[in-house]
């Protein structure tokens, strides 16, 4: 029956939460993980004084003995700079850049830790252990195995994830001494359901608290934007007067992107027109004569203005021939490709509400996040 708890533990849904789910992806980025590991600070600060709301309710002297050595082994005995919470601390602190002493909790992260200790001290003292080393403690190599992978893609240096590899690594005298109580009451009536429903609550209230936690990432990625829209403040910096920019001069726009493959027939450039827009995101891109784009398709709608030359357009397998002063429209998502025709190379004016979308996709997030990183240089 110790089996079959550790089988429904590991095919829990807990496992399919969505931050989890983009952690594996990379999809996070430094501030995404600031915001989350900020919150999930109050259940890793938490976890001693849910084992002592077990001790508190548990009579059996040789137990509590036991379980207090295995508290100190933890974190007592061991040098300050090594104790899990010191380590922990300079995670969030040199890490992330998170302000230790500054921390604000979420209600939806208070509520958990609040009903992790009510279960602990209102259960009778297996349910609590059960609760703790099924729900908490042995979810932890392959939890923080997700969490390594995840923040390890989102270029957080490796020499920051000490905490998480000291927790990984080691044996937990407390882990073991929770499954060992748990299966000494193993001949008392109920015990298994009592168990089963002691780790599913656990991870229940873990996988709420997660996808809570992807709800803020969102917001917080959003949330300042959608504000000053609503605030009627401008988005862009002000400008003391418009900014023009003569298509043709090509020392006001900035080299982004070109690619050639001869054998595709493929020759294209793509230079941004840096206007300080925080929504609409403008661009030239020129294909040269005979040459084609690459066929793309992105989180983003593009409207295509044809500056110059003659070209043919593809959206979702359907082609228009293009001239000078024509539009074409590309909705989210839809394959699209542009062709030059004519002598002269075609010049597309591209408008993309790229701006909104790099805050709200998360490939856009995180590909914006990762030329950041390479380059120095924001999206």
């Amino acid at each position: 029956m110790m089996e079959e708890l550790h089988l429904r533990l590991a095919s829990h849904a807990f496992w399919d939460n969505r931050v989890l789910q983009s952690c594996r992806r990379g999809l996070l980025i430094r501030e995404d993980y600031a915001l989350i590991f900020s919150q999930y600070a109050l259940l890793t600060c938490s976890t001693t004084r849910f084992t002592h709301a077990l001790l508190a309710q548990y009579d059996q002297e040789p137990w509590s003995t036991r379980m207090t050595q295995a508290l100190w082994q933890e974190g007592g005995a061991q040098p300050p700079e090594k104790r899990p919470a010191t380590l922990f601390r300079r995670f969030l602190k040199e890490g992330l850049g998170v302000d230790v002493e500054a921390l604000h909790f979420q209600d939806s992260t208070r509520y958990l830790v609040h009903e992790c200790l009510d279960w602990c001290l209102r259960s009778p003292p297996y349910a609590a252990a059960a609760f703790l080393a099924f729900g908490l403690e042995a979810p932890i190599p392959r939890l923080y195995s997700v969490f390594v992978d995840g923040l390890q893609q989102a270029g957080i240096s490796e020499r920051h994830l000490s905490f998480f590899h000291q927790r990984m690594q080691a044996d937990s005298p407390r882990a073991s001494l929770l499954e060992e109580l748990v299966l000494a009451h193993a001949r008392e009536p109920g015990w298994f359901d009592m168990c089963l429903r002691a780790l599913e609550r656990a991870l229940e209230l873990q996988r709420s608290f997660f996808e809570g936690l992807f709800e803020s990432v969102h917001h917080q990625r959003l949330g300042p934007l959608l504000e000053r829209i609503q605030a009627r403040l401008p988005l862009a910096p002000e400008q003391p007067e418009p900014r023009t920019f003569h298509l043709g001069d090509r020392s006001h726009v900035v080299p982004f992107f070109h690619h050639a493959h001869e054998q595709h027939g493929i020759d294209f450039s793509v230079d941004r027109v840096p206007f300080p827009s925080e929504v609409l995101e403008t661009s030239v891109v020129r294909v040269s004569p005979g040459h084609r784009s690459e066929p793309r398709e992105h989180a983003y709608e593009v409207l295509l203005l044809v500056v110059s030359g003659t070209g043919h357009v593809q959206v979702r397998g359907t082609g228009v021939d293009v001239k000078p002063g024509e539009a074409i429209f590309v909705p989210r998502w839809a394959s699209h490709q542009a062709q030059c025709t004519g002598a002269e190379p075609l010049v597309l004016l591209t408008v993309t509400d790229h701006g909104l979308t790099r805050r709200a996709h998360e490939d856009e997030v995180r590909r914006a996040d990762k030329l950041k990183r390479a380059t120095g240089v924001d999206l």
